[in-house]
């Protein structure tokens, strides 16, 4: 099994397997006890820059346009659409099969493109891809709401912070209460330390639905991969 990833940013995913992003490795912990073995220090995780996945999803002569375009489309915007496209076509050419793709985003707003906008086109564009095992990974709003969910909150209560606003510079944005409840800026490594710690589990963030449903996502894939019962 053969895990690509790729997001936004380096507080994320992460730029590449030298600066990984604590949401690599959460992932890569979500994986574990169903695969038996981390695929991170497996050498079975490959983080894709987003400059690269921008540079395949323009790439005519790899991500062919669709001749005729479905109705499902229509809840599509292209940036989302393109990248799931481009993330499948690196996950359907690795070396290693088989493999499994995951692409993170941010959802940042209730307005369009808004959580249900951005993971539908993710979805779609796998499909469009012949892929089967990409899976859609968007924050409602930013992945500050998960943090502070198992950080500050325990887990418990975490439904709200979806209902927040994904601007950094609003009042008691997400990004400013996390680092206000870590006392220091949440930096890359600050976040990975705390991953590596054990402070932080996706599996136990159970009352966010932009969570849960990429819980969802992920066990219907590991289920096919696996060919085993996953609950």
């Amino acid at each position: 099994m053969y895990l690509v990833v790729s997001g936004e940013g380096e507080t994320d995913i992460g730029k590449s397997n030298e600066a990984i992003g604590p949401l690599s490795k959460l992932i890569d912990k979500y994986i574990e006890p169903y695969s038996g073995f981390s695929l991170l220090e497996s050498e079975m995780l490959e983080v894709v820059h987003e400059a690269r996945i921008t540079e395949i999803s323009r790439d005519r002569s790899i991500i062919k346009p669709l001749s005729r375009r479905g109705k499902k489309t229509l809840h599509e915007t292209r940036e989302f659409y393109s990248a799931a496209r481009a993330l499948a076509y690196v996950a359907q050419i690795a070396d290693i099969q088989p493999s499994l793709a995951v692409l993170f985003h941010d959802s940042d707003s209730n307005r369009w493109p808004d959580y249900n906008s951005k993971r539908l086109s993710m979805k779609h564009g796998f499909e469009a891809q012949g892929f089967d095992n990409g899976i859609p990974f968007i924050a409602q709003p930013k992945s500050e709401a998960w943090l502070l969910c198992a950080l500050k909150n325990g887990y418990r209560n975490c439904t709200a912070l979806e209902e927040r606003s994904g601007n950094d510079n609003s009042p008691n944005s997400l990004k400013g209460e996390l680092e206000a409840h870590l006392g220091e800026p949440a930096t890359r490594v600050k976040l990975n330390e705390l991953v590596d710690e054990g402070n932080i589990y996706l599996a136990q963030i159970t009352d966010m639905q932009s969570m849960t449903d990429f819980q969802e996502s992920m066990k219907e894939v590991l289920r096919r991969m696996l060919g085993k019962p996953i609950e």
